[in-house]
């Protein structure tokens, strides 16, 4: 195995994980069919989405009045 494919495999598990963690649930997402670039970008996605939930929990926190 090259370091190109261990570097993929890392990506698919941690995408695994990260949806898992997310949500609870596993779901059964052939990740391994999507190309690099498609998994890089929904690792953005992903993280730009715990990013947003973070900031509303901050928000909520600070002004908790204006839900």
């Amino acid at each position: 195995m090259d370091q190109r494919d261990y570097q993929r495999r890392r990506l698919v598990e941690w995408l695994v994980a990260e949806i898992t963690r997310t949500t609870g649930r596993r779901y059964r997402i052939k990740l391994e069919a999507l190309d690099d670039e498609s998994l890089r970008e929904l690792q953005r996605l992903l993280r730009d989405l715990d990013h947003e939930k973070q900031m509303a929990v901050q928000q909520a926190r600070l002004q908790p009045w204006r839900r």
